[in-house]
């Protein structure tokens, strides 16, 4: 991830509640993987905070759809509310769940953003696409089997 990116002052319309959030998260994991630098899942643990800006970033586009924005609506509720299938006080676990719903529910949302858009917000150093793939197809190994199927379930929720 690009140190000297100014994430927060990319866009006008985001809301100050959810750069703090970001700030905080980002503080939170940062310091985390600094104590912790053997971590199996670092890159993806890393790519948390850049997950949410990019979904914070285009529900504030005025180019994404209204039906892309509720599901993203969705990724930002889960991050932010106290209630997860993990808690966010377990260090990786807890952080994970929260990126795999997110990365999710972003999966079901691309198809209606103009994938530019998308690039445009990403921080991350690989491809934002590539890393959702990874994302999906490593869930069980990130979370566990039973979080993961978990996640599954409510996200496929009607």
């Amino acid at each position: 991830m690009d140190e000297n990116k100014v994430y927060e002052t990319e866009v006008v319309g985001t809301g100050e509640k959810e750069m703090d959030f970001y700030r905080k998260l980002r503080a939170k994991i940062d310091a985390y993987l600094a104590k912790h630098p053997n971590v199996k899942a670092a890159g993806y643990l890393a790519a948390v905070p850049d997950i949410f800006y990019l979904i914070v970033r285009l529900i504030a586009d005025t180019r994404v759809p209204a039906a892309a924005k509720l599901k993203l609506t969705g990724a930002v509720s889960y991050f932010i509310l106290p209630v997860d299938i993990v808690p966010d006080f377990i260090p990786v676990v807890g952080w994970m769940d929260d990126l795999i719903v997110s990365v999710t529910l972003l999966n079901r949302a691309l198809d209606d953003i103009d994938p530019a858009i998308v690039d445009e917000y990403w921080a991350g150093d690989v491809r934002v696409y590539d890393f959702i793939k990874s994302v999906l197809e490593k869930g069980d190994k990130l979370v566990g089997t039973r979080v993961w199927n978990a996640i599954k379930k409510l996200v496929t929720k009607k």
